[in-house]
């Protein structure tokens, strides 16, 4: 009865339904089942894996840095996926007839004033047409230096209209572009009166960019703190 009991089964090598160890063919299929079957190779044992110590930064939380502190995530706090980013401030560049004669008015007088020591040294078109409208004036004095400053002044309004209606007053390049050509449209016109060649244009490109350089930059800066 015992031995009964722990009866060994064997695997038909055809088929695989087990049957009694010693019979001679399978129950299910007839073959014949050899005598000689090896034993089943032992299992190997499974091998021993490493716990990962950074396995809880697979989580959306992060772990401290020190390994040997465990992956409990629970003493995990949260990735700050915002911290990869700079955050900057989205500058307006929307500009109007408005922003332009705010910001042209101090840029004239400050290219006025570089106008005031240019012309103080040396004679241009816009001294020579002042000259000939009141021959009493002295071409580098105080008197002139006020022509200047009403000219410049003037200018500026015009290109900062321009830049604000164009919508160009808060961009660099473009607003110095602009302002060049606008200038070396008023120094060939004050050539063409004075007929004294077309170095006018020149110096009106020069003026013009300054001018709306200046003006952008009085915008960004002092108006909308780009």
């Amino acid at each position: 009865m015992t031995q009964n009991c722990f009866r060994m089964y064997v695997a038909c090598p055809n088929c695989g339904n087990l049957n009694k160890q010693g019979e001679p063919a399978c129950y299910s299929c007839g073959q014949e089942i050899p005598t000689d079957i090896p034993p089943p190779p032992p299992t190997a044992p499974a091998e021993a894996t490493e716990e990962n110590p950074w396995q809880a930064n697979l989580d959306i939380r992060v772990q401290p840095l020190n390994p040997t502190k465990g992956s409990d995530v629970s003493k995990g706090r949260f990735k700050d996926l915002a911290s990869r980013y700079e955050a900057r401030k989205v500058p307006k560049t929307d500009a109007n007839i408005v922003h332009g004669l705010r910001a042209g008015i101090p840029a004239g007088l400050l290219t006025g004033m570089a106008m005031c020591g240019f012309r103080k040294f040396q004679v241009d078109d816009m001294t020579r047409l002042a000259y000939r409208k009141n021959p009493k004036i002295e071409k580098h004095g105080s008197q002139m230096m006020g022509y200047t400053m009403c000219y410049d002044l003037f200018l500026g309004l015009i290109i900062g209209a321009a830049l604000g209606l164009t919508n160009l007053l808060c961009f660099y390049f473009e607003a110095s572009r602009a302002g060049a050509v606008i200038g070396a449209l008023a120094g060939g016109v004050l050539s063409f009166i004075v007929g004294k060649g077309f170095m006018g244009v020149a110096i009106g490109a020069v003026e013009g960019l300054l001018l709306g350089w200046l003006a952008s930059a009085i915008e960004n800066k002092l108006f909308r703190g780009n």
